[in-house]
Parts: C-alpha cells; structure tokens; sequence
C-alpha cells in the first residue's frame, strides 16, 4: 500500500472480498439521517442524527477492524492489532457524554445500548452500569466526532413529570436509532428483504376503499330500525368528530352500537385532515383480535392491515408480514394492550424498534376499561405522554367509560378528553335494550334449573370451573353448550357458529360461558344470567342480550351471586363496588352515571396499587438521569404466563403436527396449529404433562381424546393410574 493511501474502515462485511464491504463512514451517514427522519415527527431530528452518526464510533479502532479482517480470513495491516472480539458500543457513548454532562449523558443511553439494550445507571457487581461504562478510559478512535448537541429538547417540560419524560424521550430516540441501524444494515447485507419493506397503500387509497365497502354494508340493513339509527347517529358524531384538532379523544357508545366501524370511520379521517402516519388498533384480548383483524382485512385491504400479538406467527412465505410485525411500518396495525404498553416499558432493541413509528399516528384504545387497574397509572402516562409530546391522537374507545379522567379524586387521570359522541346520556337511553338486576345468591342446582326453564338463555360466570359445574348441571340435551379458553379456537368457532344457527332457527340453546364471550362476539340472546362482577362485566353480558333490538321491550339480564364464591380476589373486589349500586340502580345498571359511580369507587379502593412494581416511580426518579431502564423493563401487563398446548385431534391438525418434524423452518406450520391451541397455567401443564408429546423442542401436543372433551374442551385433571405414556 503506498504510504500516502488510508486504510478503509468498515462497518459490516458480506463474504466477499474488501472491495464489497460497507465503508463505516458510508454506514454511520446512512444511520444518522433515518435515525433524523424517523425522530422528525416528535422534534428530534438533531437528537437522532447525532446517535446515528455517532453509534458505532467503537469500529473506528484498528483492534474492531483487525477482529472483522481476522473472522473473514484477511491479514492484512491491521492483523497485529487483532486481541478477539472488541466491544465499539460503548466509545460512541463516552464521546457524548464527555461533550455533554446531560444531554450527552441521555444520548449515551441510546448509544450504549444499541445492541445489548438500554441498560441502568448503576448495576450490582455481576453487570457494569452505564455509568461505570463511561468513565472507563476512551479507545483511539481514528474516524472523526460528532457533538453539536442541541441546546433545547424538543417538548414542553412538566416539572412534576420530568422524569418520566426524559427517560420516555431517550427511549423514543433510541427505537429510531435502533430501526434505522437494522435497516441500513439489512439494505447491505439483504437488498431484496429491504425491498419487502416498500410498497404499502396510503391512508388515503385506504379510506376510498373503506367508505366503498363500508356504504355496500349499509346499504343491505335497515337503516330505519330503532338500533340501526343510533349507530347512524355514532357514525355522524365520529366523522364531525374527526376535523377536531388531535388530542386526547373518548368514544363511548353501549355495546352493539357499531363502534369499531365508527372508530376506524374517525380515524381515517382525521387521519387524512392533520396528516397522521397510520392507524393503530389496540385491543385489550387476543381471543378477539384475528376477529377483528380479519374485519380490517375485509374492509380496507389484505395488504395494508398489520395483526401483531403473542400469538401471531407470520407465514415462513409471507416476508412483508414478517418484516412490517419488527417496526410497525404497515399503514394499519391491530395488536394487543400486552404488546403496546409492554413494548413502551422495555428495554430490548427488538422490543423498542417499533416505538417511533408510533408517533404522527392515530391510535384507538378499545375497551379501555379492561386495563388491570394495578397497570392503570403506568398506561395512563403512555397515553398522556403520546399526546402531549409525539403528535398521536389517542381515542378511548369503550361501552363503559372507566373514571379515568383527571379530578381532585384522581390525579393521574387525563386531562382535555373530549368526547365524540354529542350526547352520551341520550344514546344510552336510546340504545336501552335490556334491564338488569340482582336476582340473588343461588346455588348451581338452582341456576341450573333456571336456565333449563328458558328456551334460549346466556349465562357467564367468572371461572373456568364454575362454566363446568354449571354445564354438568344441567340436563342432556342437544341445547346445552360450553364455552371456555379450555377449548381450542378452531372448537369455540364452530360452537359459536352452532349457536348463532340455533339462535336464528329459534332452537332450544342454553349456553354457559366464561367472559371470554363478553369480550366483542356478536351473540343476540333473550335473556342472559351474570356472575357478579363489575359493572362493566354486567355492562359487557347485557350487551349480549337483545343486542339488535328484535325486542320492543327490554330483556331481562340477571346478576347472581354464587353461596362462599371463592372467585379471585380482582372479582371479589370488584362484585363488592358494584354491589353498592345494586339497589339504586335496579334495572338500569348498564346506565353512565352507574358506571362513573363504580369506577369512582373501585379505583379510590386500588389507588395505592395502580402501579403495581413502582414501574411509573421508577420513570419519574429519572429527572436525575440516573435512568433504571433494565427495572423498568420488568413492567409486563400480565404477570401470570401460560403455556400452549396443541390439541392435535382433527385430521388437519395431525398432519401439521407430523410436518414439524421435517420442516426446517416451523414458524409457518406453527401459525396454523394455533387454531388448535389451548393456553393452561403452569400448575394444570405439571397436571397433564406425562400425556403431552415434545415434536420440536419447546412445542407441546395432547394427540389423546382421554383428556379433551368435544363438549368442554381440555380436561386439567386426568383420571388417576393413568398417562398417555403408559
């Protein structure tokens, strides 16, 4: 080499030779203005491209680059200066801290972390904090630095929640610089999986197709029906609505109202009024959001609608899917409250990459009511901090407005919600249909036979085994059906489909269900039975219950109590909140003031464990900057964990479950098998896992109808002496 000539840093190698790598100053540049556009719409442009061009600082040593010469086989200058695999995270991030004690020392979070996480402040002795990472002594880094840091951060600063915003902000820049580093990355080393990426409808495509589809639907119902014309009514109030400036939003519309359309109706509007970047749905349970996924699907188009949750495994042959579920890039995303408010609490490059592309967005939070009120506050704050700082309109989208609005009661409640709809109390009352009341405590057998005595009936109760015991109570009959989580969801889809027909043919139909029927399926009955619970569980039964008006007269939905119910403590808690309002508002518990009154209550008695972990302390300790991201991320919205197992009983199940064992890629077949999966609890898995089959490690498969009933669905206590497995 001559001696006026420099060597070539790289930042990645491609098997090839030299000539083909990724210069590293062409990889920091590329870095730094995705990190800046993506942080563009909440005012971090400067911020992001500073992490960007600043991130792999670390590779500019002659000890990084002789590492990547030596596991390429190369020797070359650099060879002598090989000592094994370098850590670079780290030289970025002392860089801008010694440039900045504060600014610099929030950006080297972002930097640090890239990698390996965001990680704490301070450690214990077994993992070095960031600030012992810093004061470590700097590399000889041989590229050239970056350190103009802005003068001002890019939001209104409360002094009361500094700290959460701080850390929020240093989270948001740290999903751009994450995304923007795989992505440039993943154009070099995979130009065509780049291209996956591109190709996406505008919201604007979307909506003509929506209002196309939307008013064929219409078109086919009666719009002058009493239900039909309240929904008419939703429908106006959202799109009048939707020309309102962005902010914090609420929806509040009884159940059957038709407010999922009307909710998509108002954001694809609004959307397209201020500009917004996409949609995002976020449902409180994955036993209803492929259902409503699939709506999306059917209404806008196939293409343009993202389903990301827990359970969701893409096709190995659907790529945009696969690739569009790790950044959110997709113009309509459904997921669930457990991946949302997670994914804002964690501290994991894939987990954060998504963040950003929250931002400039609309997002409908529906049956908001449903967060777990010891995550109340931690979610809260998410929601204020969206709207506030990072341009989302946040809709609040439920048939029972839970009291989450700020009050001297209440203080971490929202402030400035506006309501869509014009009159709440009115549309209530018009879209009354049932009238609910406390019929007292009464014993399976006698429950039972109340049921028996209706041609057609719904009962809900709060526990898997209590479905059971009332189920076997009740006599033989072809009208008798079971509905519980026990059963796999190919089995509840027929069975809801069972009962849907006997339903219309006016058949004999007696159902007893968990709540996981209250939970958005679209059942009509003429009288329903409840467990005490809630009153948004009641409100959520009574929407079962005469729910397109073929009754002129309001149905009767009964509220029951079992004798020593030894339901969880979260029923408990709440059947007692709503048991106070039993006798005032007999009849119309379903009724908005009722509802304000039980959330009142129910939430003054669980104030002090709304933030359940200290998560939200946490965040709000890091006005210091002595930022705990590795606790924080120990926020999980459910806490419990269950383990699948699939029940291979049907012909197509048993042969996707043999194509595990030659498929070199299970992701696929594992996708399909999910409509035959039951989630169980640790305890009943150690009951039943001597009848359990292992295929690929990890994947859990019953193949012995001893233990699934087609009535009841997974049977968690095997018969005595006995195991599949002799």
């Amino acid at each position: 080499m001559p001696p006026h000539t420099s060597p070539v840093f790289y930042a990645h190698s491609n098997g090839l030779d030299p000539a083909h790598w990724q210069p590293l100053e062409t990889h920091l540049k590329n870095v730094a203005e995705k990190a800046a556009d993506f942080a563009q719409p909440f005012g971090g442009e400067e911020w992001g491209r500073l992490i960007g061009i600043n991130h792999d600082l670390g590779k500019g040593t002659l000890a990084w680059q002789a590492w990547l010469r030596q596991v390429n086989g190369i020797s070359d200058e650099f060879s002598g200066h090989y000592a094994g695999h370098p850590a670079h995270a780290d030289a970025g991030a002392q860089w801008l801290f010694s440039q900045s004690k504060q600014a610099g020392q929030l950006l080297a979070y972002c930097v640090a972390g890239h990698h390996g996480g965001l990680p704490n402040w301070n450690e214990g002795s077994v993992r070095a904090g960031l600030k012992v990472r810093l004061n470590q002594s700097m590399p000889n880094m041989k590229l050239a630095k970056v350190s103009s840091i802005p003068a001002e951060l890019p939001f209104v600063l409360d002094p009361e929640r500094l700290g959460f915003q701080l850390q929020f902000f240093a989270r948001m820049l740290f999903s751009c610089l994450v995304d923007a580093d795989y992505l440039d990355t993943e154009m070099f080393i995979d130009g065509e999986k780049a291209r996956w990426r591109s190709g996406y409808p505008k919201l604007d495509e979307l909506s003509k197709c929506f209002w196309m589809r939307f008013n064929a639907l219409r078109e086919k119902v009666d719009i002058a029906s009493p239900v039909n014309r309240q929904r008419e009514r939703v429908l106006r109030d959202c799109l009048s609505a939707a020309g309102n400036e962005p902010g914090l939003f609420s929806l509040t519309v009884p159940t059957g109202g038709g407010k999922t359309l009307a909710s998509l109706a108002f954001a694809l509007k609004h959307a397209k009024k201020y500009e917004k970047r996409r949609i995002i749905y976020v449902i409180p349970f994955t036993s209803i959001i492929e259902q409503n996924a699939a709506v999306f699907r059917d209404m806008l188009s196939k293409d343009a609608v993202l389903e990301h949750h827990c359970n969701f495994i893409p096709d190995d042959s659907d790529w945009k899917t696969r690739l569009a579920s790790e950044n959110w890039d997709a113009p309509v995303v459904i997921t669930t409250n457990v991946q949302f408010f997670n994914s804002f609490y964690a501290n994991k490059p894939s987990k954060c990459r998504k963040l950003h592309n929250v931002s400039d967005s609309v997002v409908i939070f529906d049956e908001v009511q449903a967060v777990p009120v010891e995550k109340l506050k931690p979610c809260l704050e998410i929601i204020k901090e969206l709207s506030s700082g990072y341009g989302v309109s946040s809709v609040l989208c439920t048939a029972t407005q839970p009291a989450v609005e700020y009050s001297d009661q209440f203080q971490s409640g929202l402030q400035n919600v506006r309501e869509i709809v014009g009159d709440v109390a009115e549309l209530f009352s018009s879209l009354k249909r049932t009238e609910e009341s406390f019929v007292g405590v009464l014993e399976v057998g006698e429950l039972a036979g109340r049921l028996s005595n209706e041609n057609q009936v719904l009962c809900i109760v709060n526990t898997r085994k209590q479905a059971l015991d009332v189920f076997k109570a009740l006599p033989e009959s072809e009208g008798s059906i079971h509905l519980s989580a026990l059963m796999h969801p190919d089995h509840r889809t027929k069975t809801l489909a069972e009962v849907r027909q006997r339903l219309d043919d006016g058949l004999p139909c007696r159902v007893v269900s968990t709540q996981l029927i209250e939970a958005g399926v679209d059942v009509d009955f003429p009288c329903v039975y409840r467990a005490v619970s809630g009153i948004d569980s009641i409100a959520q039964a009574a929407g079962r219950c005469n729910r397109n008006g073929k009754y002129q007269t309001p149905r009767p939905v009964c509220v029951f109590e079992f004798p020593e119910d030894a339901s969880c403590a979260f029923f408990r808690q709440a059947a007692q909140s709503a048991a106070k309002l039993f006798d005032r508002y007999s009849g119309r518990l379903t009724v908005p003031e009722c509802v304000r009154e039980y959330f009142s209550d129910y939430f003054w008695k669980n104030e002090q464990r709304m933030d359940d972990g200290e998560t939200l302390q946490r965040c709000l300790r890091a006005q210091t900057l002595e930022i705990s991201f590795r606790d924080i991320a120990e926020f999980q919205m459910i806490k419990t964990a269950t383990i699948p197992i699939i029940v291979a009983l049907e012909d197509e199940a048993l042969e996707l479950v043999h194509a595990l064992d030659f498929a070199e890629h299970s992701g696929g077949i594992l996708r399909r098998l999910q409509k035959y999966t039951v989630q169980v609890y640790s305890y009943q898995f150690d009951e039943i896992c001597d009848w359990l089959e292992e295929p690929v490690p990890g994947v859990f498969v019953l193949k012995s109808e001893e233990l699934y009933s087609h009535e009841t669905g997974l049977q968690c206590n095997p018969p005595q002496g006995q195991a599949f497995f002799g």
